[in-house]
Parts: C-alpha cells; sequence; structure tokens
C-alpha cells in the first residue's frame, strides 16, 4: 500500500465514513505491527536514534494491548507512525559517537540536505555525506560517490570536502566533486574558485576557476580541461546562475536542453543574471528570465530561440 493510499484510509477511518471492509484492513495491519519481533525491528533500524523510536512505539503498543477500552483511532496513529518509518521508507540520519552525520543514498535516489551553515549539498545515487553535528573554526565533510555543493560564504571558516583521492578547500562558490571511480576524484567548478589537492599531498595543489575541471588519481593533478555551461551538474536537475552572462545563461539552457539560442545583439548577450531552477521546463525558465531582464523570446522552430529587447 502507498503512503497516500494508507493516510487516506486512515482519514476516512476517523471520519466514520470507512467501510467495514476497509475497517478490517486497519485493524489487520495493527495486528501485523504487533507480531514484529523486537530482533526483526532492530535490524530495520540503524543507531541510537532507531533504537530510541523502536521503545518508544513497542513501549506505546504494549500499552494499547492492556487496555483495549481505548478507541481504535488511538491505536491507528501507532500504526500511522510506525507505517511511516517502514512501509514509507523515511531514511534515519546515523548519528556516530563522535557526533559525526551520515547520509547515504539508494540507487536512484538523490536528496537535498542543508548544512548547519547554511550551504546546501545536492547528494547523488548510491553516495554518502559525513558532516558534523556542528561546524566549528573549520567546516569539513567526507563523500563517497558524487555530490553538488553550493557553498555559503564565509571568509573565517574555509569550506574542505574529502574523498579517498582528493581534498577540496573553498571559501563561497558552487563544484561538482565526483568521486565514484574507485582512484579517482573530479572536480568541477560551476562558479567561484576552488582549490585541488591530492590526499596527503597539499603542497600539489592547483586553483580552479568557473568552467575548469581537474582530476586527481594515483596521487597527481591531472591537466585543467575546460567545460561548457553546466555540464557536470546535468545530472542534479538544477540550472544556477550566479551573476551570469546571459550568453553563458544560454549556453547552459543549449546544453541542458538541445537548442540553439540566439540573440538580437552583442550588448544584451551581456547582461548579468542570478537565479537557480530546480526542475523547471524551458519555457518557465524563459519567463522568468524575460521578466527580470525585460526581454521577449519567440521561437524561429522547435530547436531555435531569438532573444530580443522588448
Amino acid at each position: 500500500m502507498k503512503r497516500e493510499e494508507f493516510l487516506k484510509l486512515v482519514a476516512k477511518h476517523q471520519q466514520g465514513t470507512a467501510t467495514e471492509s476497509e475497517v478490517k484492513l486497519i485493524e489487520k495491519f495493527y495486528d501485523s505491527i504487533q507480531d514484529h519481533s523486537s530482533e526483526e525491528v532492530k535490524n530495520k533500524l540503524s543507531a541510537e536514534t532507531g533504537e530510541r523510536l523502536f521503545q518508544a512505539i513497542t513501549s506505546t503498543l504494549h500499552k494499547e494491548q492492556k487496555s483495549r477500552t481505548r478507541p481504535l483511532w488511538d491505536v491507528v496513529k501507532v500504526a500511522a507512525a510506525f507505517a511511516l518509518l517502514f512501509v514509507v521508507g523515511i531514511a534515519i540520519k546515523h548519528i556516530t559517537d563522535q557526533g559525526d552525520i551520515t547520509v547515504t543514498t539508494a540507487a536512484g535516489e538523490l536528496r537535498e540536505i542543508q548544512l548547519h551553515d547554511g550551504s546546501i549539498v545536492t547528494l547523488a545515487e548510491n553516495s554518502t555525506l559525513t558532516y558534523p553535528n556542528a561546524f566549528g573554526n573549520t567546516r569539513d565533510v567526507s563523500l563517497e560517490g558524487r555530490a553538488f555543493f553550493d557553498v555559503h560564504r564565509d571568509a573565517e571558516r574555509p569550506f574542505s570536502v574529502h574523498t579517498d583521492n582528493a581534498a577540496i578547500k573553498v571559501l563561497g562558490t558552487s563544484f561538482d566533486v565526483n568521486a565514484n571511480a574507485i582512484s579517482s576524484t573530479t572536480v568541477s567548478v560551476i562558479s567561484g574558485k576552488v582549490q585541488v589537492s591530492p590526499k596527503g599531498l597539499p603542497e600539489t595543489k592547483v586553483l580552479l576557476t568557473k568552467h575548469q575541471q581537474v582530476t586527481s588519481a594515483d596521487s597527481q593533478l591531472s591537466p585543467i580541461q575546460t567545460f561548457r555551461g553546466q555540464q557536470p551538474i546535468a545530472w542534479t536537475n538544477l540550472i544556477m546562475f550566479k551573476n551570469t552572462s546571459l550568453e553563458e545563461a544560454a549556453e547552459a539552457l543549449e546544453d541542458r536542453f538541445e537548442l540553439e539560442v540566439h540573440f538580437e545583439s552583442d550588448a544584451l548577450k551581456k547582461e548579468r543574471i542570478t537565479g537557480k531552477f530546480k526542475d523547471e521546463t524551458l519555457d518557465n525558465i524563459l519567463k522568468s528570465i524575460a521578466l527580470l531582464k525585460q526581454f521577449t523570446y519567440e521561437y524561429q522552430n522547435d530547436h531555435t530561440i531569438y532573444i530580443k529587447r522588448k
């Protein structure tokens, strides 16, 4: 049963509109929850957070077993809480003894994480991010897999990302880190500046700027490569502009939506914009930018857009 279906069923029971078969289904679900042994439940949870939640739920269930005079709805509320954990599959953040938080994504899952300093991390599938409960004088995180970092600027506290192959240090910028390969890490800068060095070799470093990319492997750095638009972060479904010229923004749109963008004048190309779009259509992005910069656009054909002043 999907989450939405379950919640609708619970709501109908609360309102007294559930059919006899639906009431039996709720009762059956509650009975199945009670049938879980302690070991089965513990195996599905991890860390102290899961243990505390398990104890709280089972304690409430035992109380309900002793007193059957309470309304069924009170029982259903307990079952609903249990269902949201197991049936819907809510992820539990694992807090280690060192006070670190570890977030891991499954296959096909993308997750956006807001850190305590305001930085935002988009974590790719099959990846793991570890970060402290609270940042001190430094901001250090560890990554296995792939992630896009939009780092909040803090001149007093550099932000560092550590992988098996590289150390990345920034103040405030946005960049992609791909550590999926067994023996290499590739860093691609979308905005700002990023310092990259092989792990354990801080003296061997390179400073990357916008649209530059480097790979760290076998304790060495590759020659710096350049890339167009926002190709390295296409997997995030994000399009991000930070004081970006319309010409550069057009390149990002061309790559993402496989089209061509032409401008009425060079002056229009130099107009600058700032904005962030996630899972947006091309039309919605263009309408937002057009409203902000006072221009119009038209489709010359299915794959060509012409932008001009109003």
